[in-house]
């Protein structure tokens, strides 16, 4: 799928996250279209998938980038053009909506861990 030059699955893994990224981009919800929208689906898509990807990150390297993926869909300024809400508004996402999602996936995944350490120490 493409949009303009930009192509939405060239350098993203196949499956489920590329269609979601699709979908947004086919979309018409929002104010954003044609090459702004796919640009600002990507960037939403990496902010996503770099807050769920390195919640577990041991490395400081990847704990910098939960931080700053963190940080980015927490803040609920408005100043800054590329922020988590002026993306999500443009895209026609509710962003509170969004940050529930990413708080409950979060909670479900930590649940999991913790659960499997439990499990494999015995208790």
């Amino acid at each position: 799928m493409s949009v303009g030059e930009f192509s939405v699955s060239k350098g993203l893994e196949t499956g489920f996250a590329t269609s979601v990224l699709e979908e947004i981009v086919d979309n018409k919800a929002g104010y954003a279209h044609g090459p702004e929208r796919a640009l600002l689906s990507a960037l939403l898509f990496d902010g996503v998938q770099s807050f769920v990807s390195y919640i577990l990150a041991k490395s400081p390297s990847e704990r910098n980038k939960y931080v700053e993926a963190y940080n980015w869909v927490m803040e609920k300024q408005t100043d800054y053009a590329f922020s988590f809400v002026n993306v999500c508004e443009a895209l026609g996402i509710n962003p509170e909506y969004l940050r529930f999602g990413l708080a409950n996936a979060t909670n479900s995944l930590l649940e999991s861990v913790s659960k499997s350490r439990r499990l494999s120490n015995g208790s």
